[in-house]
């Protein structure tokens, strides 16, 4: 006489979803096997109690809230989009802020050297009118 054991694997919802969920399974034939001929009760038999066991893992997954976990992890996918948004638009807005600060300096730079040309001119031509 053949014995298939199957077990009844008890999948926990509260456990962390990301942890692996262990799935062992005997399946005890006492008796000898042909070669490769297995009696086609004794397949039909087994795809029945494997497919029983498979629904079962099924109905204990369908419990977890996955629903709700996809749904926490969208939102929190928004919100870092929202975030790197608004990085993006405080790192131009930073780029524009240099860019006028560079030209400002600049100006300022050009305006000096100027009036450090023009006084240096007047200086020039003070000291030729005094010393002629």
């Amino acid at each position: 006489m053949e014995v298939i054991a199957t077990p009844n694997i008890p999948v926990s919802a509260e456990e962390n979803l990301g942890d692996p969920i262990d799935i062992r399974m005997d399946i005890i034939h006492p008796e000898p096997v042909a070669i490769v001929a297995f009696p086609a009760a004794a397949v039909v038999r087994t795809l029945a109690q494997h497919g029983e066991a498979i629904r079962g893992i099924q109905d204990q997954l369908l419990r977890v809230p996955i629903h709700e976990k996809l749904m926490a992890l969208r939102f929190r996918v928004d919100i870092t989009k929202a975030e790197n948004a608004s990085l993006r638009a405080r790192i131009r807005t930073t780029e524009a802020i240099e860019k006028i600060t560079r030209n400002r300096e600049r100006q300022a730079h050009e305006r000096m050297e100027r009036q450090l040309s023009l006084i240096q001119e007047e200086l020039e031509s003070l000291r030729r009118s005094r010393h002629p």
